[in-house]
């Protein structure tokens, strides 16, 4: 995947995340619901995947 394709899933992904954050009242006391726990999943590992490139590029631990 590209640099730019990589961030862009990363920003789709928050962008989701958020989204749901924002309109779902079970997901408010930092337990995600049943339907936001995959979103919210999702949303760390492209965020993790994000940071390792970005810390791999500038050779940083």
């Amino acid at each position: 995947m590209s640099r730019d394709q990589m961030f862009i899933a990363y920003m789709k992904a928050f962008e989701a995340s958020t989204k749901h954050l924002g309109a779902c009242t079970a997901c408010q006391n930092g337990q995600p619901c049943t339907e936001g726990a995959p979103i919210h999943a999702a949303f760390i590992a492209r965020q993790d995947a994000w940071n390792k490139r970005i810390r791999a590029e500038r050779k940083q631990p």
